[in-house]
């Protein structure tokens, strides 16, 4: 009779739980639609039909519009014995080489000099998967690593507080839950697991109790006491890769503050900026065109003929352009393109970092709205950018990448 009882009870609680995923799932789309405050710095991360903990070593980032996991994510006996079929073929650290294959005999190698990732059966042909390093820990490409091995790769929401936050769901042929009864099967238990874990990140950080907090790895630093709050101001960063002088001394920049960029690398000079331009992709850098053609017809065969080697180099192209010439690029814009106009110059013409920064700076005070800013690759520009990036950090401008939709 006990038995009979614990059965009817749990079939009343089921269509109750169902009401109640169907219930967080509007409160979701609500939150969506109404604008409420979204946290991109935080990504949950769901296995097939399993949440993930969050911490510093399974959280997602996202950098320069790509969200990445660590790549042990992939790999069974590291993230739970959930199995995705993906095996890890190890770590070659003379090479920089990291390897994961299937079953299929599908084998995946990444160059983590240069992010670009090679697949070594049949036929040798470089992949689209890119892998980056982040505080030494590696971490892939989700949408184009699950692309290679044949797995679902699903993003959404969740609500938590008065934020909601994106998800990743990464799933195989195992997974029996829909995304959306995925979505409604982890909300409650979830969310208090991630409550519990704010609460011992602010007792870490602060040492204090209670509060929600960001994890540390998604976190800022705390301002400085006497910085400023932008938060108003949009800030857009291009890089101007002509000079030949430091472009890897600028990416190392912007890696120690993990920030992405739109770098520009001049047209007719592609094939000297290979490596740099593979290293930008791979740390999920933004690249465009630099032309100084003074027609429109020499600018389109100069990008047309880069877009041909940027397939070659990277298996990507684009349409960002940075034309000199205004007249020629009012006709690309006519035609498409999407043209940089910067409206904020760091280029060094002469001048010192010190006076550089400066001045940009300055500059930077007065906007009140949207900043675009131009620096190019030399020394000047790179020394002045450690210090642009601190100041953009400590003083909370709206720091956005300069992908195609934000044109």
């Amino acid at each position: 009779m006990a038995g009979r009882g614990g059965a009817e009870e749990m079939k009343k609680k089921i269509p109750a739980a169902l009401c109640a995923a169907i219930l967080l799932l509007g409160l979701v789309l609500q939150a969506a639609a109404a604008g409420e405050d979204w946290d991109a710095n935080v990504i949950f991360l769901g296995l097939n039909d399993s949440p993930m903990p969050l911490n510093d070593s399974t959280m997602p980032i996202r950098v320069g519009g790509t969200i990445y996991v660590p790549y042990t994510t992939f790999v069974a006996n590291q993230n739970g014995g959930i199995k995705l079929g993906v095996f890890d073929g190890g770590q070659n650290k003379t090479q920089n080489t990291l390897t994961l294959f299937n079953s299929d005999a599908k084998n995946l190698t990444f160059d983590l000099r240069t992010g670009v990732s090679y697949d070594y059966y049949p036929n040798g042909e470089r992949k689209t998967p890119t892998a980056i390093i982040r505080n030494g820990q590696i971490y892939v490409s989700a949408s184009s690593t699950c692309a290679y091995f044949g797995l679902e790769c699903t993003q959404g929401n969740i609500v938590f507080g008065t934020k909601y936050y994106p998800y990743i769901r990464i799933h195989n042929a195992d997974a029996s839950l829909s995304d959306q009864q995925f979505r409604g099967s982890v909300t409650t238990p979830y969310l208090i697991q991630l409550q519990n874990y704010y609460r011992t990140v602010t007792a870490q950080t602060s040492g204090e109790t209670g509060g929600e907090s960001t994890p540390p790895s998604a976190s800022l630093p705390t301002p400085a006491p006497d910085s400023r709050d932008e938060r108003a101001v949009r800030v857009y960063l291009a890089l101007r890769c002509d000079t030949g002088e430091a472009g890897e001394a600028v990416l190392d920049a912007l890696a120690r503050e993990g920030r992405a960029a739109l770098l520009l690398f001049p047209a007719d000079r592609l094939a000297q900026r290979d490596d740099l331009i593979r290293r930008a992709m791979g740390e999920g850098h933004v690249v465009g065109l630099f032309t100084q053609a003074d027609t429109p017809a020499a600018a389109r065969e100069e990008l047309q003929a880069a877009n041909e080697l940027l397939a070659h180099i990277g298996r990507t192209s684009t349409r960002i352009v940075l034309a000199e010439d205004r007249s020629v690029a009012d006709t690309l814009e006519s035609e498409g393109w999407l043209c940089w106009h910067g409206n904020l110059s760091g280029l060094p013409e002469g001048r010192g970092s010190g006076t550089v920064y400066s001045e940009l700076l300055r500059a930077l005070e007065a906007r009140e709205n949207t900043a675009r800013i131009t620096l190019d690759d030399s020394a000047t520009s790179a020394a002045v950018l450690g210090r642009l990036l601190t100041a953009l950090r400590e003083d909370r401008y709206d720091y956005r990448v300069a992908v195609e939709t934000e044109f």
